[in-house]
């Protein structure tokens, strides 16, 4: 067998990158002491682990290039994550240089001046490892689990989204199903930082162009679907996938893929219109959570079908609609594909939108930065049903607008700056049957408040 010592080294850049920082900072705590303790002990000590930190940032760097050959890498991130780290390797031997070199008389402006760019270094550090986690867990590893208050600032997701579930009927397979399995077992390998066998599966976009082989999956064919062919290996197998000891699908979801490739791969159907069995739906149920039962009493309205001519354009603008059940000319529609377009464009396809608003029974507008002009119009839509609103930064105010919604059953507001102010609106919300409050400033005494005067809805905190 034939080695690749590039890739053979290129494996401990993930085993060396951690040293340099561990001794850059404990380097600067021991600067901070020094600041007020003077000690040729401590001058030397924090002088030995620059030399350490340097050499060490050196070897990381050197690695983590025979690492970037292997191929599979965003190359905009790759660059910058590369020359971010090999510049963090300069200042580190540079800031060690100008703090050890004895031939400097002026001593307490050599100390400054290297306590400057020792912090340049922390910094370069810190950058060199958000991209650096971005690569090899996915866009946002590192801000994942970031506070609430740090979220706020920086316009960080959070670690988990609140989704109410859909009705059963109403259930879209890639949306509900198959893409939140692949964004838990495969997006960290095959996202579009780290394209692992050229193969991006975070986007419908990637998962339709494929890998390398262009085949990675096959509508209504396994066998040629290679996707599903690593994911059923044996997991001895060196092509089994997910890599690296990860954790593996479990057998439903396997056969939730199997059955989403055979029955065409479709990434916008709900299984109604996929024309699923009992047996199917039982799965499905229980695997999202769903009390099937409860979905038996369900009556929807009655409505005429959407104008087809606004529909298209809207679904030409990025909008997923979709009809509710194959029998019913209600909608279910998801702005999802447009959370980075922009307040004042959410505001213009939300005024197009109000045209079929008879039909539209779930709206999922979450994360889209909406303004006040976008909430009073959704306040108009009289047979909402569900309403996804989390991370919009609405306040208390502000959800006055929705006070309307006589025939509102589920409403997502997790992750706005709402307290219990709030509380008077909702009260107005008398079809109100769950509403999800999660990561508000919303109290107990609050959602206690809301019980009472709604007699049967269930706030979640």
């Amino acid at each position: 067998m034939h080695t690749d010592w590039s890739l053979f080294f290129g494996r401990f850049h993930p085993l060396l990158v951690h040293i340099p920082i561990g001794i850059i900072v404990f380097a600067a705590l021991l600067s901070v002491i020094a600041v007020y303790k003077k000690s040729p002990v401590l001058e030397s000590a924090i002088n030995i682990a620059l030399l350490a930190g340097g050499i060490s940032a050196v070897l990381a760097a050197l690695t983590g290039y025979f690492l970037s050959s292997s191929g599979g890498y965003n190359v905009y991130t790759l660059n910058w994550h590369k020359w971010i780290g090999i510049a963090a390797a300069a200042f580190i031997l540079i800031t060690w240089y100008i703090r050890s070199n004895k031939k400097t008389n002026i001593f307490l402006a050599k100390i400054s001046l290297s306590n400057w760019l020792l912090i340049i270094c922390i910094v370069l550090i810190a950058a060199g490892g958000h991209l650096g986690g971005n690569m090899t867990h996915g866009e946002g590893y590192l801000t994942a689990h970031m506070p609430e208050f740090l979220r706020s600032i920086f316009g960080k997701k959070a670690v988990v989204e609140e989704k109410a579930l859909p009705p059963l009927d109403s259930v879209v397979v890639f949306a509900d199903i198959i893409q939140p399995v692949l964004q838990q077992k495969c997006i960290d390998c095959h996202n579009k930082d780290k394209t692992e066998g050229e193969l991006d599966l975070s986007t419908v976009e990637g998962i339709s162009k494929g890998g390398k082989s262009g085949n990675t999956i096959v509508a209504g064919d396994l066998e040629k679907s290679e996707l599903f062919k690593r994911i059923t290996l044996p997991r001895h197998s060196r092509k089994f996938m997910p890599a690296d000891n990860r954790t593996p699908l479990s057998p439903i979801e396997i056969s939730f893929m199997r059955w989403w490739i055979l029955s065409g791969t479709d990434y916008q159907k709900n299984i109604t219109e996929l024309s699923v069995d009992d047996k199917v739906k039982y799965l499905v149920a229980n695997y999202l959570g769903i009390n099937a039962e409860d979905n038996k009493d369900i009556v929807l309205p009655e409505v005429p079908p959407a104008d087809p001519v606004t529909v298209k354009q809207l679904k030409d603008q990025k909008l997923l609609i979709r009809n509710l059940t194959s029998n019913s000319n209600l909608l279910d529609i998801s702005f999802t594909m447009l959370q980075s377009a922009g307040a004042d464009h959410i505001e213009q396809l939300m005024q197009k939108l109000s045209l079929i608003k008879d039909q539209v029974y779930r709206l999922d507008i979450r994360n889209c930065g909406i303004n006040k002009a976008t909430l009073k119009a959704i306040g108009s839509f009289s047979r909402l049903n569900t309403l996804e609103l989390q991370k919009n930064n609405i306040d208390d105010q502000s959800v006055v607008l929705l006070q309307d919604l006589k025939n509102l059953n589920v409403l997502n507001l997790g992750q706005n700056p709402l307290t219990d102010k709030c509380i008077a609106s909702l009260k107005q919300l008398s079809g109100l049957k769950k509403v999800n409050l999660w990561q508000t400033q919303v109290t107990e005494e609050g959602s206690k408040g809301l019980q009472s005067q709604l007699q049967g809805v269930t706030v979640e905190r």
